[in-house]
């Protein structure tokens, strides 16, 4: 029964935390495409975009999602930064892999988009939706296992004890 209510817990965790998923990517995406198509910046909008939607995803993440395992300690807020750091990183990395290697440009974007969104849907954005992915894969993984992770009880006595 105990194993049934927290795969339970678990979901409602995993439903939190892709609303706010949503919540951050709008705001990032928002913040990205007005100064990617404004200025042409593609990496520093994506820095820009990113760290938007990062302080917006501590506030609702570490107010509701994990609400119950927050500490907000100096650990939790650097461990949060530090995931959120690796998860710019393969952000990055995947934009520069999708731009770079693979070749996804604006030419190539316009071949298969519809003419009516081909002004707005650029190569970056469609860099960015599918770095998008690897990102808050991540990031969900970085943030449960590291960051608000459930407080550990106290150590069973008998079991602190070595066996000899």
């Amino acid at each position: 029964m105990a194993h049934n209510e927290e795969t339970k817990k678990t979901i409602r965790q995993m439903v939190k935390f892709a609303i706010v998923g949503v919540l951050n990517t709008l705001v990032d995406f928002a913040v990205f495409q007005s100064l990617n198509l404004t200025l042409g910046w593609v990496y520093a909008a994506q820095v820009a975009g990113y760290t938007f939607g990062v302080i917006n995803s501590y506030l609702w993440n570490s107010n509701w999602t994990f609400r119950e395992h927050r500490t907000r300690s100096i650990r939790e807020m650097a461990m949060f930064l530090l995931v959120n750091l690796a998860s710019l990183g393969v952000s990055l990395g995947m934009i520069w892999l999708l731009r770079e290697v693979i070749g996804v440009s604006n030419e190539w974007v316009a071949l298969w988009m519809p003419k009516a969104l081909a002004g707005f849907i650029k190569g970056d954005t469609v860099c960015k939706l599918i770095a998008t992915v690897f990102a808050i894969a991540v990031n969900y993984l970085g943030n449960r296992l590291f960051v608000f992770r459930k407080k550990e009880a106290a150590p069973d006595q008998a079991a602190a004890t070595p066996i000899e």
